[in-house]
């Protein structure tokens, strides 16, 4: 599978967040075991996000794994998009995603709670393509990085309100194909039953 990114034939960079955000999240709610009577399928939670300090936008509850627990799956999906878009933002690598990076956030599967963070990102940037050591924000078009800015604080385990998303370079009909062939295999292989 081809690489994306610096130095790689076919950077995502004309593709728009939002396209970046889709992908990602896809591949980590095949990660996280979607499937009926997982713990992230019963929670609405694609993602197994740990809540809030005053909840996700949705959440009613916390299951005692610690997972939030989602009122929709919409509401689950739209709160991993806010954190992978937040993550975006932040500059950091998929690696630094999941393992954390010191001062700016902890981490989404960090070895500190048994998980394998080297593992979870190189199978989540292996799904769509993606070079885990390149920073997500430099796979979009230009000003991915400030897209998000608007309203609200960012904290290490929090997210930020979204902003209004500016598409920037026009699409790559190519990549745009690539990548709608790929969301409908993975989608397939979730829902697979």
């Amino acid at each position: 599978m081809t690489k994306h990114g610096p130095g790689g034939v076919g950077k995502l960079g004309h593709l728009g967040q939002s396209d970046l955000v889709t992908l990602l999240a896809a591949a980590i709610k095949r990660m996280e075991g979607w499937v009926p009577g997982s713990v992230s399928y019963r929670n609405n939670n694609p993602g197994n996000l740990r809540p809030l300090p005053g909840g996700w936008p949705g959440q009613v509850g916390v299951d005692s794994g610690g997972y939030a627990v989602f009122d929709s799956v919409a509401s689950g999906e739209a709160a991993l998009d806010r954190q992978i878009q937040l993550n975006i933002n932040r500059g950091l690598t998929l690696e630094e995603f999941f393992a954390g990076k010191p001062g700016v956030y902890a981490g989404f599967a960090p070895a500190a709670d048994r998980n394998q963070p080297n593992v979870y990102a190189a199978n989540v940037a292996s799904w769509p393509g993606i070079d885990p050591s390149v920073p997500l924000a430099s796979l979009v078009g230009s000003g991915a990085a400030d897209t998000y800015q608007a309203g609200g604080q960012a904290s290490d385990t929090g997210e930020t309100p979204p902003s209004d998303e500016s598409p920037g370079d026009e699409l790559n009909p190519v990549i745009v194909g690539l990548v709608a062939a790929g969301a409908a295999l993975l989608w397939a292989a979730l829902h697979k039953g």
